[in-house]
């Protein structure tokens, strides 16, 4: 199952949890529209800094979306 089907059958089922869609490709657009509340390009950063920054905005955009 590709990443945006599992999106679709996730929110299908009423889940809620944040859902974050990753790829090497630029499906940003893809994602949002299946029900992914962000998206980060791979690879994304491993510094701690760097990541901690991705995830707060990853986070972020959910309490935007409410």
């Amino acid at each position: 199952m590709l990443g945006t089907e599992t999106v679709r059958a996730l929110r299908s089922r009423g889940e809620q949890c944040v859902i974050c869609g990753l790829s090497a490709n630029d499906m940003e657009q893809q994602f949002k529209e299946a029900g992914a509340d962000a998206f980060l390009f791979k690879p994304f950063p491993c510094e701690s800094e760097a990541l901690s920054v991705e995830v707060a905005r990853v986070l972020d955009s959910r309490t935007k979306m409410c």
